[in-house]
């Protein structure tokens, strides 16, 4: 009984430790000691609904076009979000010579190799391109050498608060302890009992298309900029193409020969916009005199596409709807590289 005692005290000081320490389930993670929660997609992390239960798969096999002839090197770079993260996407989808990607939370410190072509693809989703663009990008810093640099963390007292905090650490340990199968069996079957008998889901979550689709809250949540269904005022338009126009130009001034933009859409604003009053952001961005810049448009292919754009648990594209942006990214690229530089 006294070694029973031990070995439960020893997993609870385990335990203990994972939920109060922000960097240890991270790591667990990346080891794929244990699942990282993902592994059936974003939305059904959420509501754990089994209708909606998705494995991830790994995109493979794209091949991007022959890169147009060019006396020289063509060098990507991407300031985006989830879409163009690591893993997946990479130099290897592209028609270029060198890539990199920043993170639109993060920064860039970057000096220009000015005999290489400079190309920018600024991709956002559409649910947060109000939110980057009410003031110009602040991602980009010039600097003597090229090289992401990370938010800083806060000051210790501050991550010492977050580390203690009861919802971080109950996400945490939710993390640790709750995302293998079996685990998972047990909350989809209460996910689905309330779904089922008292229509009630998830928070993070909305169904749509009589409960066929979901898709992430914030593309619906009305009374957010982040909806598809949010009116914005003119004002709030010429704003947010004035500060794209002056990050243009910033980008202009270090060198770069073309900066692209590129929207990706809401699930919502692909499977059902017809859930409330859509705000066209998409169309009207695109179309307006000020916007300046080449564009990558996939909001009709997708819509022709339907339910085959994106996961039915996650709220990224499958691999049909990254092979349909991968192709108009790479058309564009040697369309611009062909061309004389700009």
């Amino acid at each position: 009984m006294k070694i029973l005692r031990y070995i439960v005290l020893a997993v609870a000081c385990v335990i203990w430790v994972v939920g109060l320490t922000p960097s240890i389930l991270p790591w667990l993670w990346k080891e794929q000691i244990v699942e990282d929660g993902y592994q059936y997609g974003d939305l059904y992390k959420l509501s754990t609904l089994s209708d909606f239960r998705d494995p991830r798969k790994q995109c493979k096999g794209y091949t991007p076009p022959v890169k147009a002839p060019s006396g020289r090197k063509v060098h990507l770079y991407i300031i985006g979000d989830s879409f163009t993260e690591a893993g997946r996407v990479g130099q290897q989808d592209f028609a270029v010579d060198a890539y990199t990607y920043v993170h639109l939370a993060d920064f860039l410190h970057i000096k220009l190799d000015t005999s290489e072509h400079n190309i920018l693809l600024i991709e956002t989703v559409e649910r947060h391109f109000r939110q980057r663009f009410a003031s110009e990008l602040s991602v980009l810093v010039p600097d003597t050498a090229t090289f992401v640099a990370r938010v800083a963390p806060g000051k210790f007292v501050h991550r010492l608060d977050e580390a203690f905090s009861g919802r971080h650490t109950a996400d945490r340990l939710d993390g640790f302890l709750f995302q293998s199968d079996l685990a998972l069996r047990v909350k989809e079957w209460k996910s689905d009992f309330n779904h089922r008998f008292f229509n009630r889901n998830a928070s993070g979550v909305t169904l749509v298309n009589n409960d066929r689709d979901m898709v992430y809250y914030m593309d619906t949540d009305t009374p957010e900029i982040t909806s598809s269904f949010q009116p914005f005022r003119t004002t709030e338009l010429d704003s947010m193409m004035n500060n794209l126009a002056a990050s243009r130009h910033f980008a202009d001034s270090l060198g770069f020969n073309n900066v692209i933009l590129s929207i990706i859409p809401n699930k919502v604003s692909v499977l059902n916009p017809e859930y409330g009053q859509y705000n066209h952001l998409i169309e009207t961005v695109y179309s307006h005199p000020k916007l300046g810049m080449p564009y990558i448009d996939i909001l009709p292919d997708f819509r022709q596409l339907g339910r085959a754009a994106y996961l039915k648990g996650d709220s990224h594209w499958t691999c049909e709807g990254q092979t349909i942006w991968l192709n108009k990214v790479n058309a564009l690229i040697n369309q611009l590289v062909a061309g004389p530089a700009s």
